[in-house]
């Protein structure tokens, strides 16, 4: 069974109204993509909550109660750079009901993706879920 550290938190637009969406991101990177969310993109991110994230090849949802966890799909994408010359690997995690629209966000990050069958792009899909470390607080 894998499982990943990821971070919980909600991002929104500085200056935008609209409701904070939720981001999963691997604990190790978390520094730069805070400070690249803060300062490049202008999203004001909070409630961060670090915790672990398990795929469910093997249900382990079964050892948790509905309020002990979320649902959350890790996408990893295998892709070929011509300018290097040999292939990268990203992942990344979404709410997996918000996943669909989120997934397509995050092809357009790849100049290669414009094509999702072309065959320089692996995508591969997991679901999993991400374990809520205090069931008191449902939002993390």
């Amino acid at each position: 069974m894998a499982s990943q550290k990821l971070v919980r938190c909600e991002i929104r637009r500085s200056d935008a109204a609209e409701d904070a969406t939720v981001r999963y991101v691997p604990l190790e990177i978390f520094g730069l993509w805070e400070f690249l969310m803060r300062n490049k993109h202008r999203f004001e991110v909070r409630r961060s909550v670090a915790s672990l994230w398990i795929d469910v090849d093997e249900t382990p949802e079964a050892a948790y109660g509905e309020n002990q966890y979320e649902r959350v799909t890790e996408v990893e994408l295998l892709r070929y750079s011509d300018r290097d010359g040999m292939f990268s690997r990203v992942s990344r995690y979404f709410p997996t009901a918000e996943y669909p629209q989120l997934k397509e966000l995050l092809l357009r990050h790849y100049e290669s993706v414009s094509d999702p069958s072309a065959p320089q792009l692996q995508i591969k899909e997991r679901p999993g879920i991400w374990i809520r470390r205090d069931p008191r607080d449902p939002r993390g």
